[in-house]
């Protein structure tokens, strides 16, 4: 209401009420309004008609403006609930697809390893202040997760499980110097023990100790658990080896191990809940 009274419109109608005001007066000290002539009612009258129906008409704009917005307002509601709607559809789709890959992977280690049992896990948090990676998943004693049971996924070893709940279970991956696996040499059955540092963690790799100086490794050879020990079962798939250098005491050498799992980047795992020790042994 204010910017109409400021505006020219609103000033214009102003004047010639004035003047219609003025002549209405004269018209009755002369005689009365007859005596208005008629070309001058219709220079007056006709501009008020014009103005007023300039008003009416931006009025009624501005009630289709209104009306129009109001209505797209309801129509982009629409289209965000539909899109929103498409986006959780899209969310759903992703997990089933990840999940049946997931089913997928565990029949092709369940077929290739008949006596293992397992129970599949996703990744629910990752400890920031851990420089080694660990984790922890959504699966704990109500799964058949216990303490000290080897975690993987089909690519190779990731870590071992070390406290667990009863929906939950914190892993210690292989980076951690905490976590020492009895490993062997696929090509030349050279055992050893892998063991881990922070520096090594930071780039993503960790070592092959106590080899012998003549067990004839060499890069690019495959590491495997050796299964002894009792927590992991032989043969599974840990790394290759990237580097092979001496130990200080210049009797033994170790090799630097580049994992077959990007430790980082894992979300979705299996525990080892159980595997026939007997065969592993025989």
């Amino acid at each position: 209401m204010k910017n109409f009274i400021k505006s020219g419109a609103f000033k214009a109608l102003a004047v010639v009420a004035l003047f219609l005001i003025g002549m209405m007066i004269y018209a009755a000290s002369t005689g009365g309004v007859s005596s208005i002539p008629a070309t001058l009612t219709g220079a007056i009258v006709s501009p008020l008609q014009s103005l007023g129906a300039a008003i009416s008409n931006g009025f009624d704009d501005f009630i289709g403006i209104f009306t129009d917005s109001k209505e797209l307002r309801k129509q982009n509601e629409k289209l965000q609930n539909e899109v929103n709607e498409l986006r959780d559809k899209q969310v759903e789709l992703d997990d089933l697809r990840r999940r049946n890959e997931l089913y997928l992977q565990y029949l092709e280690l369940k077929e290739q390893n008949p006596d293992y049992k397992f129970a599949d896990c996703r990744v629910i948090y990752i400890d920031p202040n851990n420089k080694y990676g660990n984790f922890t998943i959504n699966a704990g004693q109500l799964n058949g997760v216990e303490a000290n049971q080897p975690v993987i996924t089909p690519n190779g070893l990731v870590g071992v499980t070390y406290e667990v709940g009863l929906n939950f279970a914190k892993v210690r991956t292989i980076l951690d110097p905490a976590t020492q696996v009895s490993a062997a040499v696929s090509r030349t059955n050279s055992g050893g023990v892998t063991g881990g540092s922070l520096s090594l963690a930071q780039q993503g790799i960790l070592r092959l100790n106590y080899l012998q100086r003549n067990s004839g490794i060499a890069t690019g050879d495959y590491v495997v658990t050796s299964g002894k020990g009792g927590i992991y079962p032989s043969n599974l798939r840990i790394g290759s080896i990237s580097e092979v250098n001496s130990e200080s005491d210049g009797l033994t050498i170790y090799a630097l191990i580049e994992p077959f799992v990007n430790i980082r980047d894992v979300t979705d795992v299996f525990v080892i809940t159980g595997f026939d020790q007997a065969q592993e042994d025989g």
